[in-house]
């Protein structure tokens, strides 16, 4: 437990690695208030809302009509409200609308808004049961659960950015777990036995995992504040494709992605982006047992890292399956959305990548003469 203690020292208290983290952190508050809570925009009786107080308010007039959605609900809010229709040049949107009346124009209203050139004012608003909702409705077998879902949106996209940017954080910090230890020629004389060699190979594996862990957790519990302080997170039981940013899809499917609870969206993505965080953590893990170098250990990393996409982009559509489940995929949401019925094939390449590259690496880092950094049957034969 000492050497495990000693080894996590170390990789969370180099300085790099600590400004990093303050740096990722600012990074991500940014883009949180910027982007997200930047671009919140509601008009109430003419009144214009932006940023925390559109939040504020599409939060509030949404209270009253929480729950199932009906066609009583939808009259009452074109009666209050009555549909968006300010259009402005090089704007995609109606520049008067709120959560309310923007949902109801979206998706049941008799308009449409392709772009400031292409777009027709909704007159009314089409009984719940002839559009898609009613069809979602009929396939779930549920009433359509209606509430402000504005947190879940934040949450999906700040999550994403604060995956990547811990990935970052990751290959920073576990890049030195094996490699620093030829490069400063201190290795060999912590590894000076069988049992010593034993040890410290389970405590460096173990301390690079635990910073894994703590930078996913530091990462998510941010953001789930933030989101929470600004957004809430009223809306669980909503259909993901109700979320902003996402569409509803019901054709010739039963258990179509985006019919389920946002909630349990959120949860499944998640897991997948603790799965991608540590099968990157095992991937490093082994890079790391090869080098003499931390450098060359952040570079090789980083190129693993984003070969995935390369080879996504070089190659079209061929073996997108396997690809979504490298680091660098798992932890995007649209990856979830196309893939979720078969999941299990992204999910399986990850947890070979993570229980592979981890025995794999260790037992590369034990086999190894710490002294030169070769292996030692090769020294055994001079």
């Amino acid at each position: 437990m000492r050497l495990y203690r000693i080894e996590l020292y170390k990789l969370l208290c180099r300085k790099f690695f600590l400004i990093s983290f303050i740096l990722t952190m600012g990074i991500l508050f940014l883009y949180f208030y910027f982007v997200n809570v930047g671009d919140e925009r509601s008009v109430v009786n003419g009144q214009v809302y932006t940023g925390i107080q559109a939040v504020s308010t599409d939060r509030k007039i949404t209270e009253e009509y929480a729950g199932t959605l009906t066609d009583a609900k939808v009259e009452q809010i074109i009666e209050t409200y009555g549909f968006p229709s300010q259009v402005e040049e090089y704007y995609g949107g109606f520049r008067d609308e709120n959560y309310l009346n923007g949902f109801v124009a979206e998706y049941l209203g008799n308009g449409y808004m392709y772009d400031w050139e292409n777009y027709k004012v909704s007159t009314e608003a089409s009984p719940i049961m002839d559009t898609e909702l009613g069809r979602a409705a009929e396939v779930t077998g549920k009433g359509i659960a209606f509430d402000y879902t504005g947190g879940w949106a934040a949450l999906l996209d700040t999550l994403q950015l604060g995956m990547i940017l811990g990935s970052i954080l990751i290959l920073i910090g576990v890049s030195p777990v094996f490699s620093e230890e030829r490069q400063i020629k201190t290795a060999a004389l912590l590894m000076t036995s069988r049992e010593g060699k034993e040890k410290d190979v389970r405590a460096k594996t173990a301390a690079a995992f635990t910073l894994s862990v703590l930078i996913y957790a530091g990462i998510v519990l941010s953001v789930f504040l933030v989101v929470g302080i600004v957004y809430g997170f009223s809306g669980a039981d909503c259909m993901l494709g109700l979320v902003k940013g996402y569409h509803l899809r019901v054709e010739n499917v039963q258990n179509e992605v985006t019919m389920i609870s946002v909630g349990d969206f959120a949860g499944v993505q998640l897991i997948l982006d603790f799965l991608a965080l540590n099968s990157l953590c095992a991937f490093i893990v082994c890079v790391s047992a090869y080098f003499e170098t931390t450098f060359h250990t952040v570079v090789i990393s980083c190129v693993g890292w984003v070969a995935p996409l390369l080879l996504r982009i070089l190659g079209g559509g061929g073996g997108y399956v396997l690809l979504a489940g490298t680091p660098l995929f798992l932890v995007m949401p649209g990856v979830l959305l196309d893939l979720y019925r078969i999941l299990f094939i992204p999910a399986g390449v990850a947890v070979v990548i993570l229980i592979f590259c981890t025995v794999h690496g260790a037992r590369k880092y034990a086999l190894s003469d710490l002294g030169s950094g070769k292996p030692k049957e090769a020294i055994s034969l001079h």
